[in-house]
């Protein structure tokens, strides 16, 4: 190989991406899974406190606390698959959610993004005890 013979190289890291890593398919959940133990910092929500004055101090709730509940409760529902979940927020106030879902082939869309806003807005309501706005897009289709 000559200096410059940058097309034996390019060759080559075609052939070593496009080979399977030995051993992946193995390990590749619990890898998923360590990532998503991975401690990560969220952004403090205020919440409403249900009791007002009886005692001294804030509420607050992690962004990440109200984008695993809404998760949770989506994977219940067959005809969408989430795709992701961004909160909006003015401060410590939480003002919007958009949600992007992937919904399943020969399902009633409008129906099942109109579930998915009332979900995510009874999961806001529940843990911060406000109202937010929330947008669903269908941005994909599966199977």
């Amino acid at each position: 190989m000559a200096i410059g013979d940058y097309d034996v190289l390019a060759r080559a890291s075609r052939v070593l991406r496009a080979a399977p890593e030995p051993g992946w398919a193995q390990i590749e959940q619990s890898v998923i899974e360590a990532v998503r133990r991975t401690p990560r910092a969220g952004w403090p929500i205020a919440v409403a406190d249900p009791a007002p004055g009886s005692a001294p101090g804030r509420l607050r709730v992690s962004d990440l606390v109200v984008r695993t509940l809404i998760a949770q409760r989506l994977a219940a529902d067959r005809d969408v698959a989430l795709s992701d979940v961004e909160v909006v927020l003015e401060g410590e106030t939480l003002r919007a959610v958009h949600i992007e879902v992937s919904g399943r082939f020969g399902s009633a869309l409008p129906r099942a993004a109109e579930r998915v806003r009332a979900l995510a807005g009874a999961v806001v309501a529940e843990t911060t005890g406000h109202h937010a706005d929330v947008t669903v897009a269908v941005t994909d289709v599966h199977r």
